[in-house]
């Protein structure tokens, strides 16, 4: 009866152990936290994952970001905090570099710590990587033609590894390819020239591999090649909240490694700091700041207002109140939030100069408004500085606004403007979710 008991009382540990590992129940409204398993695709932490933190520099180097961890923490302290989420069987000091709660510039990001530390798990292990060439499919990313500005390049790169995932293929990245060159300008710097090791963390983050030659993917069952317009094209079809964790963690993979301003990119050229503009504005207070992003763009004139009106047909947004970011439009986001007595920063194309005047007219946003120096701006700290904002009001139909909101996302930030309409009593009101900047079925191949 005893031995019953006992086998009982461990099927039932073991069944919740189970359960506990698989699901996350979090009552936010942030979903895609809620690890749905995958069937054929159960991930753990990857010995992948640990081998590559060795490329980098000491915890005390201020070149390190993902590094800086507390080691006057304990772990007794870490522990309750990651459990039940996930396995606590694991030597939690063997994962020690990844417990460190995201932060860019300094600026602690909203996502709950136990749900990222949960989803990189999840998606840590690198099985195909394992697999002989003659049993693997490989979608090679070489040249150094791209399709479009840096939003779309970004859309291609996170595309080509969703593509890969759902086809069961590795990621193929030719040493001196756009990718690469995409990649080294904000994030990921090489530093010491240390190549190899640029190389093989580089492989071990994305599950990717690299190469110097077409002659090396000879050896490949079968090598998938795609013109980045086609990468840009790809949509996948599969649950939206599996897609949002997956594109989540790759953006997120990338910030835990932003540029510093020290090291070199694939070009051998000294990187730029993504951090830069953040501190040109506010300086030794980047870190607390409170502040909004309004970025405006006008996407050439008509192209623009018909791409927004294809969205605005998908979602029943407004078709032109992101285009045209009337001061009463921008007053409505910003006035419930108490936010029109902090600064409010302004990034556009400088296309329609009448929108900047108009804000700048405008008594009550007008004296906040902070133009960017034109002499620290750059896409990487214009990007941060959007990303990091309390407040972020863009349009749906670029694909620049469009890559700020998903990090946004990936990183916890839920005041993200983009789809916005009147309702019957004429107050401006969201249409959608946070999820929607990922969902096709809104954004079409722009997801």
């Amino acid at each position: 009866m005893l031995s019953i008991i006992i086998g009982v009382s461990l099927s039932l540990i073991l069944t919740l152990q189970l359960r506990t590992t698989d699901v996350l129940h979090h009552n936010s409204r942030f979903d895609p936290w809620v690890a749905v398993p995958e069937p054929q695709q159960r991930r753990r932490l990857s010995s992948y994952g640990l081998t590559g933190w060795k490329f980098f520099k000491p915890p005390n180097d201020p070149r390190t970001i993902d590094q800086k961890v507390d080691t006057t923490t304990s772990l007794s302290t870490i522990r309750p905090i990651i459990t039940p989420d996930i396995d606590t069987t694991m030597d939690l000091s063997i994962i020690r570099p990844f417990m460190r709660p995201m932060e860019v510039c300094g600026r602690r990001a909203p996502i709950p710590h136990h749900m990222d530390v949960h989803i990189k798990q999840k998606y840590e292990e690198c099985p195909l990587l394992e697999q002989p060439p003659g049993h693997t499919t490989l979608l090679l990313l070489e040249g150094v033609e791209t399709f479009g500005r840096i939003g779309n390049n970004l859309i291609e790169f996170l595309h080509s590894l969703q593509f890969a995932k759902d086809h069961d293929a590795v990621v193929g990245v030719m040493m001196g390819s756009w990718p690469v060159h995409l990649i080294t300008d904000m994030w990921l710097a090489v530093h010491d020239g240390d190549i190899a090791g640029w190389r093989e963390f580089m492989e071990q983050a994305f599950c990717i591999r690299t190469f110097d030659s077409p002659e090396e993917t000879e050896y490949y069952e079968k090598v998938i090649h795609m013109e980045t317009r086609e990468l840009f094209m790809y949509t996948q079809d599969g649950p939206l909240n599996q897609y949002v964790q997956f594109q989540g963690k790759i953006i997120r993979t990338l910030y835990r490694s932003y540029n510093n301003g020290i090291g070199l990119n694939m070009r051998k050229k000294p990187v730029n700091d993504m951090c830069s503009v953040l501190e040109a504005i506010f300086g030794n207070e980047q870190h607390s700041a409170v502040y909004s992003v309004v970025h405006s763009r006008s996407l050439e004139g008509e192209p623009g207002l018909k791409l927004m009106r294809r969205i605005a047909k998908n979602v029943g947004c407004d078709p032109v109140a992101a285009l045209d970011m009337t001061p009463e439009y921008v007053k409505a986001i910003l006035a419930p939030r108490g936010m029109l007595e902090h600064p409010i920063l302004f990034i556009t194309d400088h296309q329609r100069p009448e929108i900047l005047e108009r804000l700048l007219e405008d008594p009550e946003i007008g004296p906040n408004i902070r133009l960017i120096p034109e002499e620290a701006s750059w896409v990487g700290g214009d990007i941060t500085l959007a990303v990091m904002a309390d407040v972020f009001i863009g349009n749906p139909a670029s694909t620049f606004s469009g890559f700020i909101a998903k990090s946004r996302v990936s990183l916890g930030y839920e005041a993200n403007y983009m789809f916005r309409k009147k309702n019957d009593d004429g107050e401006w009101v969201d249409v959608c979710d946070y999820r929607c900047i990922f969902d096709h079925n809104v954004m079409n191949v722009m997801a």
